[in-house]
């Protein structure tokens, strides 16, 4: 981002920069420290964004009093206070896929909900969202699969929830919609959330529901094979609850996934090695290995 951020500036020197996103929010500083980023918004960056394109493009400083808002002035950094979330995410215009219809784009995905309620050491979505737990509407979320799936021709489409089935009223919802669409003919969804909110909150009726309304896949992060690590991350779940979801999944023919971390602190060979055997033997069709990042 920095590299790009560096040849716009040289190709266009009178362009105003701007960075948003995970990174920038927890690091403003060190993004304005480059010398070619204007401004950093931090947090979740629709209405903040608007604003301040708005402030932008009419001249004005407004920047100054804005929350969320990250500049320089006078050669100081100046962080203004963090901006609150969005309440409501209906209240956001759908997605503009028409901007963006270009082979070369995937738009097999869809975020139906936002943030997760529990505390994971390693999770920096956290930094955005806090412990919030804030969801689209049924109707909401069928009308942009409608036009994934119908107007753009997606027959896969991966929810990227971090936790889509935490609620699992509102996931029955959405699969009676999807069914009374009949969206679910011709698609295969797929989604990532927590193992126990599946085995405990929903069960095999929530498994059941979602395999017959055209959910083929789920990926859970299980991260580590060893439960002491996952108590040291206040992961709050077993490793065991995670092969106990993933048989209920496969009993109603839905994948599964594993997504893991490798570098949690205390962390030996042999902990890798007994957590790479523990996935291998699983049976899982997919796993992805992430480096813990401090």
């Amino acid at each position: 981002g920095y590299q790009i951020a560096k040849m716009i500036r040289r190709e266009f020197p009178e362009s105003t920069i701007i960075f948003g996103g995970l990174h920038p929010t927890t690091q403003p500083e060190e993004a304005l420290s480059t010398g070619v980023i204007d401004f950093v918004v931090r947090g979740e960056g629709e209405e903040i964004m608007l604003k301040l394109h708005q402030a932008i493009r009419g001249g004005s400083t407004d920047y100054t009093n804005m929350l969320g808002v990250s500049y320089i002035q006078n050669d100081v950094i100046i962080n203004n206070p963090e901006a609150p979330l969005i309440p409501d995410i209906n209240m956001i215009p759908p997605f503009p896929y028409h901007l963006f219809e270009n082979p070369k784009y995937d738009m097999g995905f869809l975020t139906s909900s936002r943030g997760c309620p529990y505390r994971c050491s390693y999770c920096s979505q956290r930094l955005l969202t806090g412990t919030t737990y804030r969801y689209k509407n049924a109707d909401y979320i069928v009308d942009e699969l409608d036009k994934v799936i119908g107007h753009y021709g997606q027959n896969a489409v991966v929810f990227y929830d971090d936790n889509f089935c935490l609620k699992s009223k509102r996931v029955h919802e959405l699969c009676d919609k999807i069914v009374d669409r009949g969206l679910h003919v011709n698609s295969e969804l797929s989604v990532q959330t927590r193992a126990d909110n599946v085995v405990e909150h929903g069960g095999e009726e929530l498994v059941r529901h979602m395999a017959e309304s055209g959910f083929t896949h789920m990926g859970f992060g299980l991260e580590t094979g060893i439960q002491r690590l996952a108590d040291l991350s206040r992961k709050d779940e077993t490793v065991e609850i995670h092969l106990e979801a993933k048989d209920l999944c496969e009993k109603y023919g839905m994948d599964v996934s594993f997504f893991m971390i490798f570098g949690f602190p205390t962390e030996t060979a042999e902990d890798r090695k007994e957590t790479f055997e523990l996935v291998r033997d699983s049976g899982v069709v997919a796993t992805k290995y992430n480096n813990m990042i401090p």
